[in-house]
């Protein structure tokens, strides 16, 4: 029987950027955010987030993310198949 594998998404966003840091502590109260980056580049931040059944990824983009207070918009990246994490380079 194949691993379950919890729904794991990477979910770019655009918001005020004057309201940047307001936005990455409200996005950080979420169930399930696993890591949280400040961008520099067309989005503004990223966010790494991982539940327990689509169902809970649907609500946390839709239900959550999108209907905060200055977020103008979000690009959700579904994983659909994980490869493992691969250490940092320490030298170049």
């Amino acid at each position: 029987m194949p691993k379950k594998v919890s729904p794991t998404a990477y979910v770019l966003i655009n918001c005020d950027l004057d309201h940047k840091d307001e936005v990455m502590m409200e996005v950080s109260q979420l169930p399930g955010i696993m890591e949280l980056a400040e961008l520099d580049g067309a989005y503004d931040i990223l966010v790494k987030l991982r539940v327990e059944t689509v169902e809970e990824l649907k609500e946390t983009v839709k239900g959550h993310l999108r209907k905060m207070p200055h977020i103008r918009n979000t690009l959700a990246l579904v994983v659909i198949e994980p490869r493992g994490s691969y250490a940092e380079e320490t030298s170049f």
